[in-house]
């Protein structure tokens, strides 16, 4: 009680505002800064529970309306109206195509027509078409509520997007990008005032580093530890290992439009290279998984794991290569060195398991997200990982794949028409079956008939951390640092 807690972590966010970034980090630090309007209990199989609504009821296909919780306090001290709600989810912000929110959002919230107040304590959201997962939207990613005073009153939304206003347990109290992110109790908190009073997340690109900030004190918890450093934290007095798998797919994706990549045979050849149980027991200690597909259990009834892993045919891969008439030509594939747990070495190994069967990859390493994502000489192969924010397919595949997912619409590296028809069936039915089929056809395309990318593992991520800080960590990205997740 009383303390401040230091997070050591590789990478920054470049902002703090949900809808201008889509990463790990910001994944990791801003749902202390926000809540949403329908929560997501981790500490009960991901059930949905009341957020900032108490309660939700469809009242007709395509409309929801939410009873908004009484007394709820901004950072600033306004209390939350359901005007700050439609305003989270309007024109301003990212309804307007001009508004600088709208890109990345549309993948979570494209689905919705408009968001009105109906009163102080009510909000009606009106979507396009009867949309099966609406409140699995408005608990995920996008839908964090704003306060709209603190937002006009900004000045500019690149000032917003440093010092934003939410609701939840911290507020931000200073930002310096690759430096550090420290956010103060914010006492008037609905769900309890934190126990933790700082809350510090410092950026240390080295896990040497890390380690020694763990063991001196420096830092109270550590990210992106790699199993062949288990054995120095636990030689630390006082310090633990915590985490594991988290719900989030490791791939790799393709660039089609690269004059190698835009043969589907050196596609499937590159997936069909890479050994997979190899990486996993060779680094992880064989502590994470190789799903079957883009497949996570989480998904429930749309769950299939009698869909095919990827394979492993070193035999096949050369022959595709060969049949494609590859001349040797480099085809680059650029990383961070360690935004990902044992990035760097995992990227070793799949350039020496594709030389194995003829493929000449030029391994670049970059020092930011823009030099992988916009390289000025075009892209090829680049690393990524894909979180289940919610958890149906629809959620990850189709958001992140799909005709308003970043792969086309931001990053143009991919496309195919029947899979885009499959994903608007599959983000707007209702029957369980028909959703399944397009599914599967989606997971048939992705891997083997037009290959956008190829599926490694389950991320893990795994944590050093003093053994007196009571904080337990979430099969997701998210460092939840509540009262609830503080003892």
């Amino acid at each position: 009680a009383g303390r401040r807690v230091t997070v050591a972590m590789p990478v920054s966010p470049r902002v703090l505002e949900p809808v201008r970034e889509v990463s790990n980090v910001l994944f990791r630090t801003a749902y202390n800064i926000f809540d949403t309007l329908i929560a997501v209990d981790y500490r009960d199989n991901a059930k949905l529970k009341p957020g900032l609504a108490t309660a939700w009821r469809r009242t007709e296909p395509r409309v929801l309306e939410l009873d908004l919780r009484e007394g709820v306090r901004f950072h600033n001290g306004d209390i939350l109206t359901a005007a700050d709600v439609a305003f989270t989810f309007g024109p301003e912000r990212v309804a307007d195509p001009k508004a600088p929110g709208h890109a990345l959002s549309r993948p979570f919230l494209g689905t919705i027509e408009r968001v009105e107040a109906v009163g102080e304590r009510q909000v009606r959201v009106v979507t396009r078409a009867p949309d099966p997962l609406i409140e699995q939207r408005l608990a995920g990613w996008a839908g964090q509520i704003i306060n709209r005073r603190a937002f006009l009153a900004a000045g500019s939304f690149e000032a917003w997007e440093k010092a934003p206003v939410g609701t939840g347990p911290f507020s931000v109290a200073e930002f310096k990008v690759d430096q550090h992110l420290v956010l103060k109790a914010h006492e008037a908190y609905f769900g309890g005032a934190p126990t933790v009073q700082e809350l510090v997340f410092r950026t240390v690109p080295e896990l040497a580093s890390r380690l020694n900030a763990l063991s001196t004190g420096e830092a109270d918890i550590i990210t992106e530890l790699s199993p062949d450093h288990f054995r120095t934290v636990e030689a630390m007095a006082g310090r633990e290992i915590v985490g594991g798998p988290i719900q989030n797919i490791r791939v790799l994706v393709f660039d089609k439009n690269h004059p190698v990549l835009a043969d589907v045979r050196i596609r499937r050849a590159l997936a069909l290279a890479i050994d997979r149980k190899a990486i996993v027991d060779a680094l992880y200690g064989g502590r994470t998984t190789v799903p079957p597909g883009h497949q996570n259990p989480a998904y429930g009834d749309l769950y299939m794991p009698d869909y095919p892993a990827p394979g492993f045919d070193p035999e096949k891969a050369r022959a595709l290569v060969k049949e494609a008439g590859y001349a040797g030509q480099p085809i680059p594939y650029r990383i961070l060195p360690n935004y990902y747990t044992l990035q760097l070495q995992t990227a070793q190994i799949l350039v020496e398991m594709w030389r194995q069967v003829g493929l000449n990859i030029d391994l670049q390493v970059r020092e930011n997200v823009g030099a992988v994502i916009n390289p000025p000489e075009g892209r090829g192969i680049r690393d990524w990982s894909n979180t289940i924010f919610w958890n149906d397919p629809a959620g990850v595949l189709v958001r992140l794949f799909g005709p308003n997912g970043p792969t086309q619409r931001v990053y143009k590296e991919w496309s195919n028409a029947e899979f885009n028809e499959k994903a608007a069936v599959l983000a707007s039915s209702l029957d369980t079956p028909t959703r399944k089929a397009a599914f599967r056809r989606m997971l048939e395309i992705f891997d083997t008939e037009d290959t956008a990318g190829t599926v490694l593992h389950d991320l893990t991520m795994f944590y050093g951390k003093r053994k007196d800080v009571p904080w337990h960590p979430y099969p997701i990205e998210h460092m939840d640092f509540r009262a609830v997740n503080m003892g």
